[in-house]
């Protein structure tokens, strides 16, 4: 056999060689691929209802803050929250005109089984001369029982409740029931800056960068056309 064929017949070997050892390598690198992933934990099935309003809170006031507490809830992402108007419906069907109707135990549970929840949340909000009384409670719907209650007295403003108080005690529960800390993503532009300023401020800068590039072509001796000044229209006939 002569030189050439056995320079071939090794080149041929090490090439098969070669591409098994690819295949082999390819395919360890692709079976992490196919193991599953692990399981999300479940979340829970939770809803709100309007909490009642005492003496010095409008029935308005109270459901305004009870929005606000599911708010806080649902920006968390760690439940999925029964619809108020929902709630609102199943209420009504059961022959109840107004939420505060159904503030028993007894009741909230009938209506988080006909809701298929796991926790429904109550509450409480008055006010006794200057100081505003918050009471919420979490129900457990299978046991029936009552399983958390935060308290809250403010000498403040009704304001401070729905910017300070009630946020605080829907992460307060929601620690709870979750074993993490948990924060409502900011969604409202309060107290930071808008979104369409951070993109105008891009488009100025953007607008900036692209005349400095264009006004300076011709002073670093980069010979761009940028440089040359643009001829003059052409004359047309009067």
């Amino acid at each position: 056999m002569s030189v050439h064929s056995n320079r071939s017949m090794r080149a041929f070997v090490i090439g098969m060689l070669g591409l098994l050892l690819l295949g082999t390598a390819s395919a360890q690198q692709q079976q992490p691929r196919t193991q599953q992933r692990p399981a999300q934990p479940k979340k829970l099935n939770i809803a709100v209802l309007d909490f009642d309003s005492r003496g010095g809170i409008t029935k308005e006031e109270a459901a305004s803050l009870s929005d606000i507490f599911q708010a806080q809830l649902v920006q968390m992402g760690e439940f999925i929250v029964v619809d108020r108007n929902r709630i609102k419906a199943i209420l009504q069907e059961q022959g109840f005109q107004q939420s505060e109707a159904c503030s028993q135990v007894e009741c909230i549970v009938d209506v988080g089984r006909i809701l298929k929840v796991e926790k429904m949340f109550a509450g409480t909000i008055g006010k006794v001369g200057r100081i505003f009384n918050v009471n919420i409670q979490l129900i457990d719907i299978t046991t029936a029982q009552i399983v958390s209650t935060k308290s809250r007295q403010h000498g403040g403003e009704l304001e401070d409740l729905a910017t300070d108080i009630i946020p605080e005690i829907a992460q307060e529960m929601a620690r709870e029931m979750t074993g993490k800390d948990v924060r409502a993503r900011v969604t409202s532009s309060g107290g930071g800056i808008p979104w369409y300023y951070y993109v105008g401020g891009a488009v100025v800068a953007g607008g900036i960068a692209a005349a400095v590039l264009m006004g300076g072509g011709g002073d670093d001796g980069g010979g761009g056309s940028s440089g040359t000044p643009l001829p003059d229209p052409p004359a047309f006939p009067q």
